[in-house]
């Protein structure tokens, strides 16, 4: 008897399960970010009936321009991981479920442009202000219009302003700095070099502030928990490689 169709190979099945799990991840992914000028998720899984368990061999994340909260720009990202456990209902539904945690190598370049506009998001600007001025005065200091240049072996040059927030006296102060990793989770930076005719305790106050701030724990998305193993400045751009836990997917707990 001769069917009116044709069924479609091993292959071609394995093909059209592992995009439309790659459809169903990619969309949940930018559902995520305000903006995306690029997303590529990649699925593996052979052979095609281990879908069914919900396993997957390999699963690869490639995103270049990545918006978040419609303030911290990210120039790349690169996510890869090995075997992973989904909920295949979940799947289906459109959503995306781990069945067990996972761990992942992942790497996220920062142009300096984009670091310039962070400091201008109203998060960070609300973190660099009401900062003691250390004197015993009992005077308060903001930082604005931070402005950054990448330079060679992780320094980096910082020019800001500063308000002294209780009599509106403002100043310029401009140095550079080592940036580092501590923990694996916190980004520093140290070894403060001011420039000639500058305030050494202003920019010992900002560096405070950063070091403080800078807490990769405090920007973890829901149910990811990111440890930067490198973290190193080429060609204008911080660049941190890493891995990522993640417990479950964001804004999938409890459902």
């Amino acid at each position: 008897m001769m069917l009116p169709f044709q069924l479609p190979g091993t292959s071609q099945r394995a093909d059209v399960g592992e995009q439309m799990v790659s459809a169903v991840v990619q969309t949940a992914i930018r559902a995520l970010l305000t903006r995306v000028e690029d997303l590529q998720v990649t699925i593996q899984c052979q052979p095609v009936s281990k879908l069914l368990m919900g396993a997957i061999d390999s699963f690869r994340l490639q995103g270049r321009g990545l918006v978040i909260k419609n303030q911290f720009r990210v120039d790349s990202m690169r996510v890869e991981t090995d075997a992973i456990a989904i909920d295949l209902g979940s799947t289906l539904a459109g959503r995306v479920r781990l069945n067990r945690s996972l761990e992942a190598v992942a790497a996220v370049v920062l142009r300096e442009e984009d670091i310039n506009q962070s400091f201008e998001a109203p998060l960070v600007v609300g973190k660099m202000r009401g900062i003691p001025a250390g004197d015993g005065s009992g005077e308060t200091l903001a930082f604005a219009g931070t402005r950054v240049t990448l330079e060679t072996d992780n320094w980096i040059s910082f020019k800001t302003r500063i308000t002294f927030e209780g009599s509106g006296r403002e100043g310029d102060v401009a140095f550079r700095a080592r940036l580092g990793v501590e923990e694996q989770r916190r980004i520093v930076l140290s070894s403060p070099e001011v420039a000639e005719g500058g305030d050494r305790m202003l920019a010992e106050l900002f560096v405070s502030q950063f070091n403080r701030i800078m807490d990769v724990d405090k920007f973890n998305l829901d149910g990811a928990t990111l440890r930067i193993h490198r973290l190193r400045v080429r060609d204008a751009q911080l660049i941190f490689e890493g891995r990522a836990k993640v417990a479950h997917f964001p804004g999938t707990h409890g459902r």
